[in-house]
Parts: structure tokens; sequence; C-alpha cells
């Protein structure tokens, strides 16, 4: 059973502190004994750490400085529950979410808009929830499937692929887990937005100007992809013909997970980087007909039924990456610009 993170160092063994020697005054059978009984003690304390499900190790008990929304804050520390985990199949880091109620979709005013965006109406969740950190990197994702997948091959960076690959990561990640109990599963498209905005109420869920800083998106316009006829990439990026290029510091490939700013909530790259599935049937019109408060909404998919991808991605305009845009995408789709980012009730 391993420590909580909080617990490494706790006891330094290394010869410099003594540890290749037994405890100065104590016969070796009591030290042997006392050694024991201070292991078994914290792993008791590493398994009440961990929760009843034991599905998790606690990275940090409370919210770190990164949580800047103080309303998060103080649900989050009364809630007794711990704000980071590591999930011990996948090694995905989650941060905890809170219930409350935000504004989904976008105003009519609000620039670069599209139709399906609306109308803007308000949402309750009423179930706390983890969700990842980050988006599931090609280190993360070789880990329960054996091989790497990504365009832009690196282990920090995210995977990408599609519905299908993703139900079978998460087929995987959940080998085991009782019947009846939470499971890894991809967010709601309302849980997603709701960690998005982290209380904002802006085209992002970031305060201040768009950059390539806080942004992984493209200023410029790609008049082919294509170099030579195919998909080339020099030095990590992808090279293309431009009819105008874009500003200094934009990317051409994925950031690396968690290399951009988190939100107020502490997750990173929820706008731009790459699209990430939720689990809401898309349609564009799904919002039409919500009462004054929808509570926990979702559109029930069936079978292979298009899903809705919500963030954006690092090919195309900053428009593409607001809060609130909506795209959608058939379970077999893939593309290096679908990624992965997983949530568990709590």
């Amino acid at each position: 059973m391993r420590e909580p993170v909080s617990h490494r160092g706790a006891i330094d063994a290394s010869p410099a502190h003594g540890g290749d020697a037994p405890v100065r005054g104590l016969p070796w059978g009591e030290w042997a004994t006392a050694v024991l009984l201070v292991a078994l003690g914290l792993q008791l304390q590493a398994c009440t750490q961990r929760g009843t499900g034991e599905w998790y190790e606690v990275v940090s008990q409370y919210p770190g400085p990164e949580v800047t929304d103080a309303a998060m804050r103080r649900k989050i520390e009364k809630s007794g529950q711990p704000w980071k985990v590591r999930d011990h199949a996948t090694g995905i880091e989650m941060v905890l979410v809170m219930p409350g109620e935000f504004l989904m979709g976008s105003p009519e005013s609000e620039a670069g808009r599209f139709s399906n965006e609306g109308p803007q109406h308000r949402v309750r969740l009423t179930r706390a929830f983890y969700l990842g950190a980050t988006e599931v990197t090609q280190a993360q994702w070789r880990r329960m499937m054996g091989s790497s997948q990504g365009f832009f091959k690196r282990d920090s960076k995210p995977a990408d692929g599609s519905w299908d690959d993703l139900q079978a990561f998460l087929s995987r990640a959940n080998a085991g887990i009782p019947e009846g109990t939470e499971r890894l599963r991809a967010p709601t498209e309302a849980e997603w937005e709701y960690a998005c905005r982290a209380g904002t109420t802006g085209p992002f869920g970031f305060k201040g100007p768009v950059g390539h800083d806080v942004l992984n998106f493209n200023d410029g316009v790609v008049k082919s992809p294509y170099v030579d006829g195919k998909l080339k990439v020099v030095d990590g990026k992808l090279e293309v013909e431009w009819e105008t290029p874009p500003s200094p510091g934009c990317r051409m490939t994925t950031a690396a997970a968690g290399s951009l700013p988190p939100n107020a909530w502490g997750l990173h790259e929820m706008n731009g980087n790459l699209w990430e599935w939720t689990a809401d049937r898309y349609s564009p019109d799904a919002y039409s007909g919500r009462g004054p408060v929808a509570v926990d909404p979702i559109q029930r998919a069936v079978g292979n039924d298009a899903r809705t991808l919500r963030g954006g991605d690092w090919y195309r305009s900053a428009r593409h990456s607001r809060s609130a845009v909506r795209d959608e995408g058939g379970t077999s789709t893939r593309s290096n610009r679908i990624g992965f980012r997983v949530a568990r009730t709590l």
C-alpha cells in the first residue's frame, strides 16, 4: 500500500541518518517491533486519508494557492474531503469540484458567439465530483493501454483519440471496481463548463488578455496544413503553409499537460489545447426547453450517437476556445485535436 505524498520523507532511513543501525539503547528485538508498529501506523493513516473507496492517494488535503476563488476554497475546506488526489490505477491527479450554480452558455452579446451556445440558462449541479487537473497524458495512457497514443509524441503531452478510445481506457482503469461503486468517466457537458468557468462569466475561464502565455491557440490563417502532400512535424510542431502567419509564441502543437496557468479552481488547459469529450449526446438545440434552473442536466446518449466536444484546440483561433463553445464528434472520430479529461463523482 503506497503512502500519501504528504508522508514521503517523514522517516529517513538513509545511512547518514542511522537507518542501518538499531535505535540506541533498545535491544534488537524491541527495535524491530518498534519499527513494525510505526510502519503499521503509517499504513493505517494512509488508508484513512485515501477514503473508504481506496481508489486514490491524497496529494493535497487542502486547496493549493492556485485555487484563487474564495467561495470554492471555503466549500472544499468545509467538506472535509481532500482537494487533490491521485487515482491509483491511472496515476491521474484530480481536483475536487463542489456543487453549485452557474450560467451555462453564452449571452447573445458575446463576441464570436455561435448559435448552439444558447439560450444562456442557469444550471444547478447537486453532487461534488473530482475532475482531472489536466488532460490525460500519453504516459498515463500507456500505463493503462500498453502503448502511447498522441500525434505529438512526448510523455507529458496529452493523449488524443476517439470516444471509443476513451471507453477502452476507462474500461481498463475501472477493472475490478465493485458494482455500484463510482467509476472514472467522462464529465457531463454541464460539469465541464462549470469547471471551466470556475466562477467566471466572461468568454474564457481566466481573467485578463488572451495570449499564448495563457491559451494554446492559433491566431494565424492556415492556407494548407499539408507540406509536400502530407502532414509534417518538425521539432515537435506542425509545419503548415500560411496565408497569414501567426503572432510570436504560437505553438502549432499541443502544450504539455499542466504547463499553462490553471484557472481559479486549479484546472489546467480547460480552454484551448485539445477538444475534450463529454458524456452528452450532441444536439445543436440542447438548451432549448430547459426551465428556469436545469438541475444536473445531461443529453443522454445511446450507442453511436455523436458526443459533445468542449474546449477548443491548438489549431484554431481563440474564438473556438471560449468556455461556451460546443462541437460534436462521432464515437469513432480520431483527431490530433481531440483529447480526454476524466471525472469521478464523489
